[in-house]
């Protein structure tokens, strides 16, 4: 009997450590699909090659009926710019906010439709999103974030045949993890350059500390002599797209 009970006690031990291993696993692979890539991936674009102080605020996931209104009241507040990367279900819930962000100086980006992370239906979302931001807007999107930041080879030239631009970041605030307020701001202040494209969010989940924090980047940046401008605004100071 002792002998059955220690083979059942090693047998168990076993079965809990192959857990342990799937679960782990399991969870970096979850991460890997949730958390914004900085690779650099080459043909996209994530920064502008420029001297001038000037940086673009980025914004995705939204529009959010409560959060993108709060951000854009910022925005009006600091007499600053920024481009919104909406989600395509997201615009077609709230098409007033899609208005008010043209008619406030801000430029929209195309963000998928369902924020798919393996894209499986690139050209459909990219079209549909499109059409439901020209509907609301009068205007058509350029620039395209994948969700998460991920992107093939195949996927990016999909994406360009399709007529729009790939746009990644080079500076992430990590409000995507909500971290807090104090670490977002950190984030964004520590990594600014001039010609940095910011990654923040302002739909998605609670955004309740991209608000908070908000203020204080752009109060800090424009203390430094930052402008903040629209990625079209930026791409015209890049020296290689001259």
């Amino acid at each position: 009997m002792l002998q059955i009970y220690v083979f059942s006690r090693r047998k168990l031990l076993i079965r809990f450590l192959l857990l342990i291993i799937t679960v782990g696993f399991l969870g970096m692979t979850q991460r890997s699909l949730t958390t914004p890539s900085l690779v650099r991936t080459p043909g996209t674009y994530y920064l502008a090659n420029t001297k001038e102080k000037v940086v673009a605020l980025t914004f995705d996931d939204g529009p959010d009926p409560i959060d993108t209104p709060a951000v854009l009241d910022i925005l009006k507040a600091k007499n600053a710019r920024a481009t919104f990367f909406v989600l395509g279900k997201a615009a077609q819930a709230n098409p007033f906010l899609l208005k008010r962000l043209i008619n406030e100086g801000h430029e929209i980006g195309n963000h998928s439709f369902n924020h798919d992370y393996q894209q499986r239906k690139l050209v459909a979302e990219l079209s549909q999103t499109d059409k439901i931001i020209f509907e609301a807007t009068g205007t058509h999107t350029y620039f395209y974030r994948p969700p998460g930041g991920f992107v093939s080879k195949t996927q990016l030239e999909t994406v360009k045949k399709n007529g729009h631009m790939v746009v990644l970041w080079s500076v992430d605030s990590k409000d995507w993890r909500n971290p807090g307020v104090k670490p977002i701001v950190d984030n964004v202040l520590r990594d600014v350059f001039p010609g940095a494209i910011i990654l923040m969010h302002d739909g998605g989940y609670q955004r309740s500390q991209t608000v908070k924090a908000l203020g204080s980047i752009i109060d800090n940046l424009q203390a430094q002599g930052y402008r903040l401008a629209t990625l079209s605004e930026l791409r015209t100071l890049d020296s290689e797209m001259k």
